[in-house]
């Protein structure tokens, strides 16, 4: 049996996107802050596009977060764009993550981490936040 993911049963209070798009953290009662970086495999750069619901997160303990299919591939002056997914749902309702360029994940605590290319998820992160109240 797997472990548990790293937010399920933690009540996140802030949710907060960082400028680049390439991490989301989540403050949560009582403890460290959890931060995903968007990670691109190999040649890729990924980025966190749109967090739709982020209210919803807000308060509840979290009870999933699964891999979802989003919306089709999108052309952008030549290049594709594939789109991927994250639903973290709580009480309150759920929120979606979606990130994309073509080969990427979200990497959690714990997770092996590629690291990133072209300098992304560099360590001074400027954070923009998407809902709740965030700790300092």
């Amino acid at each position: 049996m797997s472990e548990p993911h790293v937010l399920v049963g933690k009540t996140i209070t802030a949710v907060l996107l960082s400028q680049c798009g390439g991490a989301i953290r989540f403050d949560v009662s009582g403890g460290d802050p959890v931060i995903a970086r968007a990670d691109g495999d190999c040649c890729s750069h990924t980025w966190i596009e749109h967090v739709d619901g982020a209210e919803q997160l807000i308060g509840s303990p979290v009870v999933s977060v699964e891999d979802v299919s989003m919306r089709p591939d999108e052309d952008r002056d030549g290049d594709v764009i594939a789109f991927y997914g994250c639903k973290i749902t709580t009480g309150n309702g759920y929120a979606t993550i979606d990130y994309g360029y073509y080969g990427g994940n979200l990497s959690w605590p714990g997770e092996n981490f590629y690291g990133g290319v072209y300098g992304q998820n560099g360590e001074s992160v400027d954070w923009k936040l998407l809902a709740g109240e965030a700790s300092e």
